[in-house]
């Protein structure tokens, strides 16, 4: 007999869906990419790359909401996974092309102001990344650090799959949600405070540490992905806040994850990837997303049901 939270998950049999077709999750992601065409075509870039540029957005708002509604009618555990997942999937997407924004608005950046401020906090970053120049730390020491950092890219997935099967799947939604609220808020951020990171701007930073093969894999992922004028606040910090709501229901892998994510905090300023203070606020913009973006997931007026009219959202929903 199943048990009240195991309907959604155990059976394969293909029916039809109780849930709503649009939920705020989704309407967060189709808003952002009305928001970002608003601000691709306000912006400074070529007409025809903002023409491209918020066609492509258009596609996918107009791409989002077929996969969605042929989505309406299924209960199959895989086609539900997909359907909570695709968040995820398409993020990196997200933040590639704001590599392609962050100069639109404002020709210059954010890191002498960020750089001043961090003398003023200690001269942290800079006492680590002299000590670097001048007594090279070993390769263990940065395979160490990047370690750290490299969790990171398992953080979010292993707080979603940890919350998927084993919290409620109001708290799952609630995660998600928040998470999407995060990386939105610092992609908007991050085209009106552009600021390059410490291993773009300072000379003599730009050089990865060397350490074994875990150093060799996350020097080729960050050139691949990585763009100057993305560093303030540091998202990093902020998504692997909002990632504590799955804690509680790591069991007995708790330690062992809170260990590598004060790794990851660490790794940003070790492996020249954020100053201090992108740090700081990184953890304060995690703070407030981590309490704010719940709030706004409860609030948030309509979804919509399997005929696409918008309607009230029940109660049950937040239990």
């Amino acid at each position: 007999m199943p048990t009240p939270t195991s309907p959604r998950r155990n059976t394969a049999k293909v029916q039809k869906s109780t849930e709503p077709w649009i939920k705020p999750l989704d309407s967060l992601v189709l808003l952002y990419q009305v928001l970002m065409s608003g601000l691709i075509l306000a912006g400074n870039l070529p007409l025809g790359e903002k023409l491209h540029l918020a066609g492509l957005h258009s596609l996918a708002f107009l791409a989002l909401v077929v996969f969605l509604w042929n989505l309406r009618n299924f209960s199959n555990p895989i086609v539900n996974f997909i359907r909570e997942f695709y968040f995820l999937a398409v993020t990196l997407f997200f933040y590639r092309e704001v590599g392609l924004l962050v100069h639109q608005y404002f020709d210059w950046t954010l890191d002498e102001w960020l750089f001043g401020v961090d003398n003023e906090m200690g001269k942290i970053g800079m006492r680590i990344w002299n000590q670097q120049q001048f007594y090279p730390p070993s390769r263990l020491l940065n395979e160490f650090f990047s370690i750290g950092y490299s969790f990171y890219f398992f953080l979010m997935p292993l707080a979603a799959l940890v919350l998927y099967f084993r919290a409620p799947l109001a708290r799952f939604h609630t995660f998600m949600f928040s998470l999407a609220f995060t990386y939105f808020l610092h992609y908007i951020l991050f085209i009106f405070l552009p600021a390059e990171s410490p291993r773009f701007y300072m000379p003599g930073l730009r050089e990865s540490l060397q350490g074994y093969w875990v150093s060799d894999w996350l020097q080729s992922a960050v050139e691949k992905n990585a763009f100057p004028g993305g560093s303030f606040p540091s998202s990093h910090i902020a998504a692997s806040v909002i990632c504590l709501m799955a804690y509680p229901y790591y069991g007995k892998w708790r330690f062992a994850v809170a260990l590598l994510t004060l790794m990851l905090f660490a790794g940003t300023i070790y492996g020249r990837y954020h100053y201090f203070v992108d740090v700081v606020a990184g953890l304060g913009v995690g703070l407030c997303c981590y309490f704010v973006a719940p709030w706004l997931e409860k609030k948030w007026p309509f979804i919509f049901d399997e005929e696409g009219f918008a309607r009230e959202r029940p109660r049950e929903a937040f239990n």
